[in-house]
């Protein structure tokens, strides 16, 4: 059946991008620019799902999506907004105006796609009650065959009954087929619906988490760059060690916030230089105060000359995460001591880095340790787990071309076994050496961000090298600034009202391709396919928030040798 969807976008780029997106799944598009035209549409069309914008002119999402709950004929429609305001207070506004899902901007285009997917799966279960299945009746030597939904099977079963009972006189058997059939039924009904809607719970909180983590990159990076400078400028005095503490807590915050994005798998893939140590230790870092108040004891033995890795930090961090996570609840009920044992080895012989981690829990018994990377397989109670943490590491180490096996006894704890090959690092073209360290000359730079305490601090940063410094609030302003006088280096965000960062090296390309050169991008939460593909076109430095003070040295000498 062809699905329509409803999309209420005033931004003619996007609408057509949504669009061309959907209408390639097989979906039937319609498209209008504000909430009035959409509810005038949802009235006389009655589409299947409504995607909408929440900042437009006439009326807005939120009134929108009031407006269509509200009313008999349109409440039934699922309803989902789109926007840039991800803090946690909007998606809540957004779920009271009677919204079905909230998807931040930028997002993934596969993002989006599983998200409608899985509405309309869930939509099917609510609507027909079942998963599709053939039901093989026998009765007096007759074989009945139904394949419909389980109101109507249920009515037909229960409606000829007499008549199975004149086929052969057996209506307790009779009773029995439709008795078992039932509950089979509705335990298959619970059961995928309870997956279904484990894994919306799972996409909400990792909106959730997101938008949590975005709130507070900006503060942030003013909180971390503050401390950095008062520990460079106080490293010799009374203050030091305060300092030093100060910045120490500041960058620890910031790492925090860089797992939650991990957590919740908003983080874009990306390799890079990875040491496994270090992604062990931070996620121990993360997870020290649950497992402290479990009475959880960890023992780490790292090898300290462990080989670098070419992977991705965020999706190993999450491993590492889940198999922590994993053995704290296995030994949760334990009597004895509670003890998790991570340890990393460099298998030369085999290219191989050997990641374990071993806990003193109850074990996994032989029949089910075959199983336990299923996806939605859990041993843990109701409530207690989703069955989906093994299979999401084990589909994220086999992306990375690595495995990972379990070896464990009844009451002899479990020893998780992770082995990745250590791949050739490849050249990073333009990255200035190592030994480069000669102070920059004085350059003339631009900042431009919209968080006015973000623009500041870097300005100060880089005020402190000597450089002369000017900001701008937009990307509208920058250019204002630009057409009096010339800059060596910009800095851009990259999300900000009027004009964003690529609409600035846009316009700065077709004024003068020198000025667009120069740009270093700032950003502060995830990147959509557009945005990435953008960067890498452009091949401008990327810092992200919060920001070291080497990154933002790194990003400078990157332009100056460029």
């Amino acid at each position: 059946m062809e699905r329509s969807i409803l999309v209420v976008e005033d931004s003619p780029t996007q609408a057509a991008h949504l669009r061309l997106l959907l209408e390639g799944e097989g979906y039937r598009v319609d498209v209008v620019t504000d909430g009035r035209q959409g509810l005038e549409r949802a009235q006389a069309t009655l589409p299947d799902l409504i995607i909408s914008d929440v900042v437009m002119p006439e009326m807005d999402g939120y009134a929108f999506c009031r407006a269509v709950k509200s009313a008999e004929r349109t409440r039934r429609i699922p309803f989902v907004l789109v926007t840039e305001r991800n803090a946690p207070a909007d998606v809540i506004k957004g779920l009271q105006h009677g919204a079905d899902n909230f998807i931040t901007k930028p997002f993934e285009d596969a993002y989006l796609l599983e998200r409608v997917r899985r509405i309309f799966e869930n939509l099917e279960l609510r609507r027909r009650g079942h998963l599709d299945v053939e039901v093989i009746l026998n009765a007096g030597g007759q074989q009945l065959i139904i394949n419909t939904d389980k109101q109507q099977i249920m009515e037909l079963l229960l409606a000829t009954l007499e008549d199975l009972v004149r086929m052969n006189g057996r209506l307790v058997e009779a009773q029995r087929i439709v008795e078992d059939y039932a509950r089979d039924l509705e335990g298959k009904v619970r059961e995928r619906t309870a997956q279904l809607l484990q894994t919306e719970k799972l996409a909400a909180m990792g909106t959730l988490l997101a938008g949590v983590a975005h709130e507070l990159n900006n503060p942030l990076a003013v909180v971390v760059g503050r401390a950095a400078l008062l520990e460079e400028r106080l490293r010799e005095g009374p203050l030091a060690e305060q300092t030093h503490k100060l910045a120490q807590a500041a960058e620890q915050c910031a790492r925090i916030v860089k797992n939650f994005l991990a957590l919740a798998r908003q983080h874009p893939p990306e390799r890079q230089t990875v040491n496994l140590n270090r992604i062990v230790e931070d996620a121990v870092e993360l997870l020290a105060y649950p497992l402290r108040m479990d009475g959880v004891e960890i023992t780490l033995s790292l090898n300290p000359t462990l080989p670098a890795l070419w992977a991705d930090p965020h999706q190993l961090h999450q491993v590492v995460v889940n198999l922590v996570t994993n053995a704290q609840q296995a030994m949760h009920d334990s009597t004895g001591p509670r003890r998790i044992t991570l340890t990393t080895q460099h298998e030369a012989r085999s290219g191989r880095v050997v990641l374990g981690v071993a806990d003193t829990g109850p074990g996994i018994a032989p029949e089910l340790q075959g199983r336990i990377f299923e996806p939605f397989f859990t041993t843990k109670g109701p409530g207690k787990g989703t069955g989906l943490g093994l299979s999401l590491c084990q589909g994220l180490v086999e992306e990375h071309g690595g495995t990972i096996g379990v070896r464990s006894e009844p009451g002899g704890g479990a020893i998780f076994r992770i082995e990745l090959p250590v791949q050739a690092i490849p050249a990073r073209a333009g990255e200035p050496a190592t030994a480069e360290l000669d102070p920059l000359p004085r350059r003339s730079i631009l900042v431009v961000d919209d968080e006015p305490e973000v623009a500041a601090v870097l300005a100060d940063v880089l005020s402190t090298d000597g450089h002369e410094v000017r900001t701008a609030p937009d990307g509208a302003a920058a250019l204002r600034e630009l057409t009096e006088r010339t800059y060596d280096v910009i800095f851009s965000d990259l999300r900000m009202p009027t004009l964003d960062g690529p609409g600035l090296y846009r316009e700065l390309e077709r004024r003068d391709l020198r000025q667009a050169r120069r740009i270093v991008f700032l950003t502060g939460d995830t990147l959509s396919p557009e945005i990435r593909a953008f960067l890498e076109q452009v091949a401008a430095p990327t810092v992200n928030k919060p920001f070291a003070l080497a990154e933002i040295r790194r990003a400078l000498r990157l332009v100056e040798g460029a």
